[in-house]
Formats: structure tokens, sequence, C-alpha cells
């Protein structure tokens, strides 16, 4: 009986031992193939990082050599404008109205600082041409625009000085593609009035108006009605025996506010006629715009 016991005994720690290892070679088959799998993952893992990392650092190139090529158009085109912005040239121009009037003018000088005269009737832009040489000759960076109102000299449509304002507005607006510096305005006669319009309703501040010879208002153009707002410096000239010129010439100078200047001188010739019929005042009117430059 004890014997019987003691085989069974033997049996079944036989076979205990033996599921024991049959476990133990599973686990360890179990282990070696994960491992095996892991190794076999870790290379493909590692390819697709690289191509990933290698894609982005091509889109980077990518984007970085279109910021550049982008930043070299820029920089072109701001030197374009830059040259564009500087570039006066000497000689006669041609631009528009708003109501597509073609006006003539010229230019003097080559200088930022800019002087635009108007011309009185019945003359034209060359009444003008001496005291633009005038300007640019004695004063260092400026140039001048002279032009013809409509139906005069060579610029198109029919004489209108209701219209006068529109011309010099589109004169100004000519000019304003060179970037200036300075912008006065001189007129004579009908020139005078539409240059005290034209600096009150101006788009942009100006730097002085000169009335010579101007009536406070003509042919529907008022200068006396907008002379008290005025903001720019201010300069009246006109002669004592110029019929009621140097009387609208003072009234307006009363009117208006500070800057402002006013000369009446002796003598009776009426706007640019007085650089051929009175040169002593013809010197005179030069020293004051001179003067008034600034």
């Amino acid at each position: 009986m004890t014997k019987k016991i003691l085989i069974t005994i033997f049996v079944v720690l036989m076979m205990a031992a033996l599921l024991f290892l049959g476990c133990n070679e599973d686990n360890s088959a179990s282990v070696s193939d994960e491992t095996q799998t892991d190794e076999e993952n870790a290379p493909q893992e590692s390819e697709e990082t690289d191509d990933i990392e290698e894609e982005e650092a091509e889109a980077e190139e990518a984007e970085t050599d279109a910021d550049g090529e982008q930043d070299a158009e820029e920089t072109e085109e701001t030197e374009a404008e830059i040259e564009e912005e500087v570039l006066i040239e000497e000689g006669e121009v041609t631009f528009m109205t708003e109501d597509n009037i073609e006006l003539s003018g010229t230019i003097f000088g080559g200088g930022n600082k800019w002087v635009i005269l108007s011309h009185m009737s019945p003359t034209d832009q060359t009444s003008w041409f001496e005291f633009a040489e005038m300007i640019i000759l004695e004063e260092e960076g400026y140039s001048v625009l002279t032009y013809d109102f409509r139906g005069y000299g060579k610029s198109g449509g029919t004489q209108d000085v209701s219209k006068t304002v529109i011309d010099l507005t589109a004169a100004l607006e000519y000019i304003e593609q060179y970037d200036p510096e300075l912008i006065y305005l001189m007129g004579a006669s009908m020139g005078g009035t539409a240059s005290i319009v034209v600096a009150y309703e101006s788009f942009r501040t100006l730097d002085g108006v000169i009335s010579f010879s101007g009536p406070g208002e003509f042919e529907g153009v008022s200068a006396i009605d907008v002379i008290g707002d005025l903001v720019p410096a201010k300069l009246f000239i006109a002669s004592q025996g110029d019929g009621d010129n140097a009387q609208a010439a003072t009234e307006m100078f009363e009117k208006s506010m500070e800057p402002k200047w006013l000369e009446i001188l002796d003598g009776s010739s009426h706007g640019t006629f007085i650089f051929e019929q009175e040169p002593e005042n013809a010197k005179r009117v030069e020293e004051l715009v001179l003067n008034f430059l600034y």
C-alpha cells in the first residue's frame, strides 16, 4: 500500500515538472517572437520618420525659396517706384482733366519743390517762361510747371473761365506723381483767382499761394468766399492803377488769416504784362516771390 502511494506521488511530481517546463518554453518562444517583431518594425518606423523629416525639410526649403523670391520681387518693385518718383524731365508734358480735356504744360528744373504758374487772359503759359527760368536759377531744388488753360495755347477744349479750377486741379494732380516736397501756386489775374480756390479745395495741404492781380471773383470763380478759411501762406500783389485789383488784393489780405503779405506796386500794369511794361516793378515782383518761397 505504501509503495503504491509513493509511486502515485512520484508520477504526480513528474507530470507537474513536465507541465512547468512546457510553460517556460511557451513563454520564451512568445518573448522571442515579440522581440523579433519589434526588431522587424523598428527599421520600418525609422524609415518612415526619416521620410517625414526629409519632406518637412524640403517643404521648409521650398517656403524659404518662395519667400526669398517674393522679397526680391518686392525689392525690385520698390526700387522701380523710387526711381519713377524722382524722375523729373524738363520739357513739354500733357495731362488730362477730370472731364477729359488734354492740357499742355512745360516743366522747368529738376528739383522736388514745385511752383505751378497759372496764366491770365488773353495770354497763355508762354507769358510765364522767363519768370519760370528765373525761379529755377535763383532757387536751388525747385521745379516749375506752366500750363495752358483749356482753349488757350496748345491745350484742347474751348475757353471757359468757370473751368479754370478744374484745369489747375489737374495740373496739381499731375505733379503728385513726383511726390513733391513743397508745392506753391501762383497765378496772374484769373489764374490768381483760380489758385486761391484750388489751394482751399486741394486734396492736400499746400505750402503757399500767390495772387498776382487776381480779382476777388471772376466769372463765377470766387476767391473772396474762401479766402478767410485758407490755411497756407498767402501773398497778394497788385498795381495801384490796375482797375479794382489793388482793392481786391487789399480786401482779401484783410479777410485772410496769418501768415499773409500784401504788396501794392506803383504803376498800372496788369499781371504778367508787368514783365514787359514795368521792368522796375517786375524786379520787385521777382524779389517778393523768391522771398516767399521758403
